[in-house]
């Protein structure tokens, strides 16, 4: 083999062999953070249930020019059932009645059926594919490509932000596969997830919605004051 093709296949293996090398060296650090991501999900679950928080519900309808807010308490019983109390409302009726209070409903409706329903982020329910890090409120993340082995109630076609340290969720963007209500039709989110005594919780929902009566809804949603569940009163025999 003469010189000048030798020196011209060897130029041409260099980047073959380097785009080689990145693509195990990407498969290898996504296993390994969805590992961790995997681990530190089943370890926080228990403390996911047995909780109170406030949600602040923020509501528009744009195309009839109405909004609405409500202050509710949620209780996630040690079962993982799902209650609401409601503190406070103001503005127009349709918007709590079409927008709130159905979202409301369709989390209880998931929640009931979360023993039928397997919606978690896991191999079974989801294909990963590893995209990019991003830094995100200070922190590095993995952030994945999320698509769903099935049309099921709670699975989401989108991302998953994990975080490189703790490797819990920071965040996750998509649309719903399913629509929870049949009152409602596409619904697209971004979930952020903060933290409380070491567990990742959702600190804010943004939701664009289309309903089936009242057309695009907006939502925004915004969870403070978390505190473990207050237990049942006894009844008196």
């Amino acid at each position: 083999m003469n010189r000048s093709l030798l020196l011209f296949l060897l130029a041409m293996a260099v980047p073959i062999f380097g785009d080689e090398v990145a693509a195990d060296n990407t498969n290898q650090l996504s296993q390994q953070v969805l590992a961790r991501y995997f681990a530190a999900i089943n370890e926080q679950s228990p403390k996911t249930r047995g909780l109170e928080m406030d949600m602040d519900f923020s509501a528009r309808l744009p195309r009839l020019k109405k909004e609405g807010a409500m202050l509710a308490r949620r209780i996630v019983s040690s079962l993982g059932k799902i209650s609401y109390v409601v503190k406070t409302f103001t503005g127009d009726s349709t918007v709590k009645n079409y927008v709130i209070i159905k979202y409301m409903s369709g989390e209880v409706e998931v929640a009931d059926k979360e023993k039928a329903i397997d919606a978690s982020i896991t191999p079974k329910n989801y294909k990963f594919k590893y995209k990019r890090m991003e830094a995100f409120n200070g922190r590095q993340t993995h952030i994945f490509e999320l698509n769903p082995r099935k049309k099921q109630l709670g699975l989401f076609k989108g991302e998953l932000w994990i975080d490189d340290e703790n490797a819990l969720p920071v965040r996750e963007v998509g649309m719903l596969v399913k629509s929870p209500s049949v009152f409602l039709k596409k619904v697209n989110f971004t979930r952020t997830y903060g933290m409380f005594n070491g567990t990742a919780l959702p600190a804010r929902v943004e939701s664009t919605v289309e309903t089936r009566i009242a057309g695009k809804a907006e939502l925004d949603i915004r969870y403070t004051n978390f505190a473990p569940e207050t237990p049942a009163a006894p009844t008196t025999p």
